[in-house]
Parts: structure tokens; C-alpha cells; sequence
């Protein structure tokens, strides 16, 4: 069994991912007290804003950061390289003591080739090789590539599909050429190999128990692979990589965990108390320093994700809005310890949270027949708000025809920060002061926030005036997906009257 080197720095506290993308962002200065406050180490960027870099000043924080997947052109060069390195690495080291550990090259960029055509697909592909080279290189001439390492994550889509033992598994023979070279310079800079897992979704693709995600001590499933015997779904994909980087050469080289954690909704698997479960056995995992069958010793890993963002892509499954430890509005949904201690800690809420006015938008009682044009609104509604707990095996699935229209015409209405001309929908809607939650589906009440961020978004394509907007292809997707569901299920109750 191969060893891995132990002079590599391995992250020795717990790492956090931070994403923002959500219709109101928590201050950075909230996101590094709770860090702080919660005994986390490291906390993965998604983009580069002074403004969040800055709250990160002489801190004990150890950042992760992305360049985004479409801003791969900007480093593609030398000299490109050096000038991003200096602005967004160096600088800040020299002027705000702020720490670095990975310079990230997208966030599993290999799985957003579908939405490219053509000779696009072949230059992004040789973008992403030729940045991770012409980072390290400035990382190197910088003097700081002993500390800062370049890596890209990966998502389990990178491996050939339909295998299930990570015996079988090997990377894609379409990506095998890009990622040997990606491998040759991870090998030669001591670099890790990184990949995102995402425990619930890997349990649907492949068809396990929920009990072998969740580490219930209670499920008895298991996966034998030779002599190997698999008792949860993390272990098992993770060592898939394992096992295909040992196939192409590469069997000392460290695998780390750049994303992993467990949705709260969105999803039949979905919910607060599988999530806890969750995060205590997989913390009480890295406590015990025992890694994986293929990959024993300390793991690193980064939790994802600290706070729920209600604009996330929905692609892969509505569950992707809901990966918070902590809601939208800074309240933790549940309590775990971060400093690998089992201790049974109460989590701190962010401070300084402020709530919009106690008003909601719903649908008018006088409103009996949905119309077409009602739907129309609905369909709407859904595709740029959030109606990802309206969808099936979530916590607002089970409401009835007017609740799930007042349910999506809210949170257009909160997610437009309460103007009044958003709850309208040709005089269907109106605002009420009673709250209309029911005990199992909570309504929306947006947060204040004095955060704007101009010129780009996390992972997000971006217009002209700074205004974020999704992929349109994944818009699409997931009105095919599942609001097309939604709708069909609206009309059928409007016929039953």
C-alpha cells in the first residue's frame, strides 16, 4: 500500500468553503467572526473581491482561493500569471499579513465543458492546463510556491462512468490527456489532486441507503471491493481517485477533499437532522486521522458549505441551494464542533443580522381559478427566485396548490428586496403582515445587507452594470427538470378545483 509524504503541509484544523452566491450576502466581517469564533482554519474563496480579501486581514485564517472558470484567459500567459499572482496573492500577504494555501484553478471546470461547443471546448481545456503551469511558475518566482499551491477541483464526473468499486475506476479517455498533464505538474510542484464529493448526490447515483452516507450507526450496508470492505459512500468514491491515480503513475500522490457536507433541503435525503448526522460522524472521521482504505492517515477536507445561498446553479439538483451549516440569515440550523473535539457545543449567530420589514407576498384569497397566465407567473417566479423547496422530498412539498404559488410569488418578492412592484403578477398578489409559514414549510423574510459587488460574480456569468445572471442552459435545465413537474402538478390540482 502506497504512503504518503509526511513533510507535506496537511491542513490541521477544519476548512470551510464560502460561497456568495445568494440575493443578499453576509458581510465578510460576519463570515471571519463566525470562522474565528467557530476554531475554523481555512476558508475557500470562490472568486477574488478586495473587499472580502480585506476582511481577512491579520487574522489566523488561512485562505483558499479561485479563479473562476470563465476568468481562465486572464492567466493564461507568463506574464498574465505573475501580474494575477502579485495583485490578488503577494499584495495582500505584504500589505494585509492575510494567508494562502491553494490558488484554485476553477471549481470543477471539467464538468462545465457541456455548455462549450467546438473549438471553445478545446481552448478552455487548454486554458485550465496552461493555468495551472503559469501559476505555479509565479507562485515559484515569487518565492512563495514552497507554502501556495496550484491545483483544479474535480467533480466524480471526470472518472468513466458506470463503475462502482474503485478498482474499476479510471479517468475518462476523452480527459486522460489533459489530466496527465494536469498530474505531471501537480507531481512536480507537490501539489494535491483535488476533488468536490457530495455524499447525498453520490448515494442516488449509485443507488445506496441513505444510512450509508449519513454514518447512521444504525445501517449494517456495505460495499466489498477485493478485500476491502466499504461501511459509507465517502470513503468509497474518494478512493476511487485514489485508485485512478495510482493506475496512471501517480499512486504518493495526496488526495484532498476540496468540497464535501450534506444539503438540508431539496432532496428526499435532504434534511437537518441526516446533515447533523452527517457532519458528526464525518468530523469525528478526521478527528481519528484514519483516512481511507487506499488513503490511511490524516485527510483533508473542507466542509461545504458555511452559509446556504439561494441564487446557487441548480443543475445537478435543487439540494444545491441548501448545503449551508448556517442559513442565509447567519442562524445556524444545527450545532457541531469544528474543532474535532466531539464537544457538544451551541453555534454562535452571525451578529449585526438585520430583517427586512415583517411582510410577505401571497397569493389574494379572492384568487379561485388559476389561469394559464397564472402558471406563466408561477414558471417565472420559480426560474429567477428560489423554488427549490417547493420540489419533491422537500420541506414545502407538500403544500397545496395556493401555497405553492404564494410560496414562489414570496420569495420573488423577498429576493427583490421587498419592492412592492414585484408582487403584483397582473393583480393576483398582495402583501400581507401575518406571517403565512406553516409548521413545516417556513416563508422567506429577507435579510438587510450593505454588501454590492460590482463587475463580477462568484462563479457567475456577469452584465455589463455588475448584475450577476445564470448559465441560461442551466436556467433551462432546471425549468425542464423540475419546475416542468411543478407546473404539471399545479395544473392537475387547478382542474380538481
Amino acid at each position: 500500500m502506497a504512503t504518503f509524504a509526511a513533510n507535506l503541509d496537511l491542513a490541521k484544523g477544519v476548512g470551510v468553503t464560502w460561497g456568495r452566491q445568494t440575493s443578499q450576502k453576509l458581510l465578510p466581517s460576519m463570515i471571519v467572526e463566525l470562522a474565528m469564533a467557530n476554531g475554523i482554519e481555512y476558508v475557500k474563496l470562490f472568486s477574488v473581491n478586495p473587499g472580502v480579501m480585506n476582511a481577512f486581514y491579520r487574522t489566523n485564517l488561512s485562505i483558499l482561493l479561485t479563479i473562476p472558470n470563465n476568468e481562465f484567459r486572464q492567466v493564461n500567459g507568463s506574464r498574465d500569471a505573475k501580474a494575477w499572482v502579485k495583485q490578488n496573492i503577494t499584495d495582500y500577504m505584504r500589505m494585509g499579513d492575510i494567508r494562502f494555501k491553494y490558488v484554485l484553478v476553477g471549481n470543477e471546470p471539467y464538468s462545465k465543458l457541456e455548455y462549450l461547443d467546438g473549438d471553445a471546448e478545446l481552448t478552455q481545456r487548454e486554458d485550465i492546463v496552461n493555468s495551472v503551469k503559469f501559476i505555479q511558475d509565479a507562485l515559484n518566482e515569487a518565492k512563495i510556491g514552497d507554502k501556495v499551491k496550484t491545483t483544479v477541483p474535480h467533480y466524480v464526473d471526470v472518472l468513466k462512468p458506470d463503475i462502482v468499486m474503485p478498482s474499476e475506476a479510471d479517468f475518462r479517455e476523452d480527459l486522460k490527456p489533459d489530466m496527465l498533464r494536469i498530474l505531471r505538474l501537480l507531481h512536480s510542484s507537490g501539489a494535491p489532486f483535488m476533488v468536490n464529493l457530495y455524499p447525498m448526490l453520490h448515494l442516488h447515483e449509485y443507488g445506496f441507503p441513505v444510512g450509508f452516507g449519513t454514518y447512521d450507526r444504525e445501517s449494517n450496508f456495505t460495499v466489498s471491493d477485493g478485500d476491502i470492505v466499504y461501511t459509507n459512500v465517502f470513503d468509497l468514491v474518494f478512493d476511487m481517485f485514489v485508485s485512478a491515480l495510482r493506475k496512471n503513475g501517480f499512486p504518493d500522490m495526496r488526495v484532498v477533499a476540496g468540497q464535501v457536507g450534506w444539503p438540508t433541503d431539496g432532496d428526499i435525503y435532504a434534511s437537518v437532522r441526516n446533515a447533523e448526522m452527517f457532519y458528526k460522524g464525518f468530523l469525528k472521521k478526521l478527528a481519528s486521522k484514519r483516512g481511507t482504505p487506499l488513503q490511511p492517515g490524516p485527510l483533508e477536507a473542507y466542509l461545504y458549505s458555511l452559509a446556504d445561498e439561494n441564487n446557487r446553479n441548480m443543475a445537478r439538483s435543487p439540494s444545491d441551494r441548501h448545503y449551508g451549516i448556517y442559513g442565509y440569515d447567519g442562524v445556524p440550523k444545527f450545532h457541531i464542533d469544528f474543532t474535532l473535539q466531539g464537544r457538544k457545543l451551541i453555534l454562535e449567530n452571525a451578529t449585526g443580522i438585520s430583517y427586512m420589514p415583517r411582510r410577505w407576498c401571497v397569493l389574494k384569497p379572492e384568487i379561485r381559478q388559476v389561469e394559464p397566465w397564472l402558471l406563466s407567473s408561477f414558471n417565472v417566479t420559480c426560474l429567477f427566485g428560489d423554488c427549490s423547496r417547493l420540489t419533491y422530498g422537500s420541506t414545502c412539498n407538500s403544500l397545496d396548490l395556493r401555497g405553492n404559488l404564494s410560496y414562489a410569488f414570496n420569495m420573488f418578492f423577498q429576493m427583490k428586496n421587498q419592492r412592492e412592484e414585484f408582487c403584483n403578477f397582473n393583480g393576483s398578489a398582495k402583501v400581507v403582515y401575518v406571517n403565512p409559514s406553516t409548521e413545516k414549510c417556513k416563508y422567506y423574510l429577507q435579510i438587510l445587507s450593505t454588501v454590492f459587488v460590482g463587475g463580477r460574480g462568484e462563479m457567475f456569468m456577469t452584465l455589463g452594470n455588475g448584475a450577476e445572471r445564470t448559465n441560461t442552459k442551466d436556467a433551462f435545465h432546471f425549468a425542464m427538470t423540475f419546475i416542468g413537474p411543478l407546473l404539471l402538478v399545479l395544473y392537475e390540482l387547478s382542474l380538481g378545483g
